[in-house]
């Protein structure tokens, strides 16, 4: 049975309204995604803690139907990572704060995918050139249907053509088995150290190599405090957004 209409199955099954809430803040991104729009809002905490588990079991609901519903809401992020190509949880909320806190600037987007945050970052009336390497359209949906008009550079060839036409360079969930990225901190660092480079992603986790944390200099900025709140946890993932030096 597809994922979603297993989803929608087992809720009206455990009819709990702390379920509802959570179905609901999906189904929003679901169909904003659908029709290739960011979602509004970010997502609630997914997932069946003790104290709701506890409620459904008192109430006479079948164990092993609570346990298939926690698996699934926890596993929503790669539902649309798989249909949808959209890794980072980004959203419209987090846009707008971040135009207020940063102002408007021009943007280089490298490994774009299908250009959440370009749309997002261009919605808010930046100048932003998007580009990919697009080499896993051939795994899922990413790069395969992007939002903005995308250019197949890889991030260092993007550098080179445009680094110096733009204020920040923004990358996010860089493969975490692909050392590039440490190939283009070098690059950042030694012909664009002038630049903000935003990188979105969990630290020593499950995006960006290693080697690439091992080398990174995180510069603090009391503004991503602010910034990272429209980007709460919601799953096992802690992405978090980081500038870079």
């Amino acid at each position: 049975m597809p994922y979603w209409t297993k989803l929608l199955q087992l809720n009206q099954q455990l009819a709990h309204p702390a379920l509802n809430a959570q179905i609901k803040a999906m189904t929003a991104w679901r169909e904003a995604l659908a029709h290739r729009q960011l979602p509004k809002h970010p997502l609630p905490r997914l997932g069946i803690d003790e104290s709701l588990y506890l409620d459904l079991v008192m109430a006479g609901h079948d164990v092993k139907a609570i346990q298939t519903m926690d698996k699934m809401l926890r596993n929503f992020r790669q539902y649309f990572a798989y249909h949808y190509g959209m890794w980072s949880s980004v959203n419209q909320d987090l846009f707008t704060t971040w135009q207020q806190l940063f102002g408007p600037l021009r943007y280089l987007e490298v490994a774009s995918g299908n250009g959440y945050i370009s749309a997002g970052l261009k919605a808010q009336g930046n100048h932003v050139i998007t580009t990919d390497a697009l080499t896993w359209t051939q795994e899922n949906m990413t790069g395969r249907t992007p939002l903005v008009q995308t250019e197949a550079l890889t991030a260092n060839a993007a550098l080179w053509a445009y680094g110096d036409q733009v204020d920040a360079v923004v990358m996010a969930w860089s493969p975490d088995r692909d050392i590039n990225d440490a190939h283009t901190l070098h690059l950042m660092r030694r012909q664009f150290p002038q630049l903000l480079w935003f990188v979105i992603g969990e630290r020593n986790g499950a995006t960006d190599s290693q080697l690439f944390w091992s080398l990174a200099r995180i510069k603090a900025d009391r503004r991503l405090l602010k910034l990272n709140r429209q980007l709460p946890q919601f799953d096992a993932i802690n992405e978090r957004i980081y500038l870079i030096q």
